[in-house]
């Protein structure tokens, strides 16, 4: 069964931001080192590198953790690292990426993870490998740093609902045998979600988590151990089997399976059937990191409570979005959205925002330095002065956020015959306009509790205003935004249509 592509609300988007995720498992480092290749070296045959640019991101389980705050849920990382120069180089990219690092295992004698890549050109046009370079140890933690981890996850699910807990195992020695037992013990007591992402084909090792994912080659790898004499089979049929094989091996409750370029598949207790969802990649740069999103997302919406089958659907579309990125990448929620509105109804029910969520796609907004300009009406019946003085707005700036005047609002503002639409009625033909990127309706008289909150580049009202009497302009002004003021279209308004509409 193929479920259908559904568009997602803003609603889908704060219940994820909700979420608390508890991720264990194996932090590594990922730096890179850009430059141009113009010789080789005279001391061996091999490419000089004139380094131009040096960057550092979260791999492994801290990959996962970014996706995660990314989204603005809370995402509190159990690994372990070095007490050397990587581990800060690490800590200060977590802290960027808003991950809490109050539960990392600082080791004194097992460096930090690193893997630092040279490259022959750049990440923004594209660039070559020319050698990579890893530092590690694979070695077992300790008992005593196991009790640790327990306490820090115990620690964590006293305080906190919503939660879900994510083993990111990348085989590099965090996630030991008793150590997965006993945290997926502790979770299925409080009946709290696991999901786990195996490396070892140990898979019982796993057992009684609420998903575990692995990816097709990981799959195929486990049904081949335990199948060395199977027949061949058409593909469906094969990951038919392979999943058959999986769920069995690993004794977890539910499977969903990366199938790359063919998307996913999931099945298990929790759903009727098996699902396969097609891939949803716009375009493919770069397939690093698409697994530790998908893993993400899918623990967010379980902590969400969303049905295995909507998690896994909306984790297949936030994969597809990183699959367009170079290197390991996150998406943020205005990301998230976007994808949909070519996909959602004519109505665009993701453009209709409430203040919480506003503020927060603002905040991610401008950390992407995308211009925001910020206008607001009753559009009581919509006509074209509105829609020319709108087009005009948008092309101020990079989107358009308008602020719709609730019925009570109207009612003030206007009359008790006001407004002849409702105010659901009004949000649904301003979204459907492409120059507007997202509505938001208020209560308050006037918009200045938006204005504040979002505090949006460019402010914008008709020309029957002056910056004395635009609410907001002076607070507009004091963060460095700027106030237009548009010339309206002659014989252009919602009274006169009214008006004209009795006679008649």
């Amino acid at each position: 069964m193929t479920p259908l592509f559904n568009h997602t609300t803003p609603e889908d988007i704060l219940n994820l931001k909700e979420t608390r995720i508890f991720i264990v498992g194996d932090i590594i480092l990922d730096t890179y080192i850009e430059g141009r290749v113009s010789r080789i070296s005279p001391e061996a045959p091999v490419p000089v590198v004139l380094e131009s640019k040096r960057r550092a991101v979260p791999g492994g389980a801290a990959n996962v953790a970014a996706n995660i705050a990314s989204m603005g849920a809370r995402a509190v990382l159990c690994g372990r690292i070095g007490n050397d120069a990587e581990a800060l180089v690490l800590k200060n990219v977590l802290e960027n990426h808003n991950i809490e690092t109050c539960a990392l295992i600082v080791s004194q004698h097992i460096p930090t993870t690193t893997k630092m890549r040279i490259m022959s050109g750049n990440s923004s046009s594209g660039a070559q490998q020319i050698v990579r370079v890893d530092k590690e140890s694979n070695e077992m933690i300790s008992s005593t740093e196991e009790e640790k981890v327990i306490e820090l996850f115990e620690n964590f699910i006293e305080n906190n609902q919503n939660i879900c807990l994510i083993l990111s195992d990348y085989g590099k020695g965090f996630l030991t045998k008793n150590l997965i037992t006993r945290l997926i013990a502790i979770s299925n007591a409080k009946n709290i979600p696991i999901v786990t992402d195996p490396k070892s084909e140990d898979v019982g090792r796993y057992a009684n988590s609420t998903v575990i994912k692995p990816n097709l080659n990981e799959g195929k790898s486990v049904f081949k151990s335990q199948n060395p004499s199977a027949n061949n089979k058409s593909f469906e049929e094969e990951v038919d089997a392979i999943a058959d094989c999986y769920l069995k091996m690993s004794g977890c409750r539910n499977l969903v399976m990366s199938l790359s370029e063919h998307g996913v598949m999931t099945r298990g207790q929790d759903i009727e059937g098996t699902y396969r969802i097609a891939s949803h990649a716009l375009q493919v740069s770069d397939v690093s990191g698409a697994g530790d999103t998908l893993i993400a997302f899918i623990a967010m919406c379980l902590a969400a409570q969303f049905p295995l089958i909507r998690a896994t659907e909306l984790g297949n579309i936030a994969a597809g979005i990183v699959c367009g990125k170079l290197g390991t990448s996150t998406l943020s929620p205005s990301e998230f959205l976007s994808v949909f509105k070519d996909k959602s109804e004519a109505t665009h029910p993701e453009k209709r925002l409430d203040i919480n969520l506003l503020t927060l796609l603002a905040k991610d907004l401008k950390s992407q330095k995308r211009r925001s300009v910020f206008t607001n009406g009753c559009f009581d019946i919509l006509h074209a002065g509105h829609v020319e003085y709108l087009q005009k707005a948008r092309a101020l700036g990079d989107l358009l956020i308008v602020g719709l005047n609730s019925d009570k609002s109207v009612q003030r503002l206007k009359g008790s015959s006001r407004p002849v639409q409702n105010e659901n009625d009004r949000a649904k033909i301003l979204a459907s306009l492409a120059c507007i990127d997202y509505v938001v309706i208020f209560d308050e008289d006037t918009p200045l509790e938006i204005i504040l909150a979002i505090k949006p580049d460019v402010l914008v009202k008709g020309a029957d205003y002056n910056f004395e009497n635009t609410v907001g302009a002076k607070e507009v002004v004091s963060w460095g935004g700027s106030v237009e003021h548009i010339a309206l279209v002659p014989g252009r308004s919602t009274t006169s249509i009214i008006q004209k509409a009795q006679l008649d």
